[in-house]
């Protein structure tokens, strides 16, 4: 009976780590930039539950592009969300609060130079903005909405 049950816990646990693996719901790291204080309007940061809701939202639509995705061509989608590095970037007054972030693959991308904290943003954006297969996105918290997504072009192959 002992072994019955504790093969039928290995089984469990392992269909459950082959269909976590390639629908997850989870960036492969991140780093999350406070708006800043504008006049009277206070910094403010996006909430670990604001986040979580952001990438579960970001892997649907990986998984299910529609017209708020631009610059993908003939593959969709390219990657998981496990596959990228994000970077969140907090803009607009607290009454309007939008998500900025930039998504680098991991196979291209340092992880100690795009999540780093002296790493700018301009700068965060401009390296990943020379790798096809990277994207920037615009999220909208109170709608909780990808408002867009959009892929870095793919170089085109020299004429010959």
């Amino acid at each position: 009976m002992k072994s019955a049950v504790l093969s039928l816990l290995a089984v469990l646990l392992l269909a459950g780590c082959a269909s976590t693996s390639s629908t997850s719901t989870q960036s492969a790291g991140r780093f999350v930039t406070a708006a800043p204080k504008v006049g009277k309007v206070p910094s403010w940061e996006p909430t670990a539950e604001e986040i979580v809701t952001l990438e579960q939202k970001l892997a649907a639509l990986l998984n299910n592009p529609d017209e708020r995705i631009f610059g993908l061509g003939q593959t969709l989608p390219p990657h998981p969300l496990s596959a990228y590095y994000v970077r969140y970037t907090a803009a607009g007054p607290l009454d309007n609060k939008y998500v900025i972030g930039q998504a680098a693959l991991t196979t291209g991308a340092d992880a100690a130079s795009f999540l780093s904290p002296t790493t700018s943003d301009n700068d965060a954006v401009a390296a990943a903005n020379k790798t096809p297969g990277n994207f920037s996105f615009i999220y909208n918290i109170e709608k909780q909405r990808i408002m867009e997504l959009r892929y870095t072009p793919t170089l085109a192959a020299p004429s010959v």
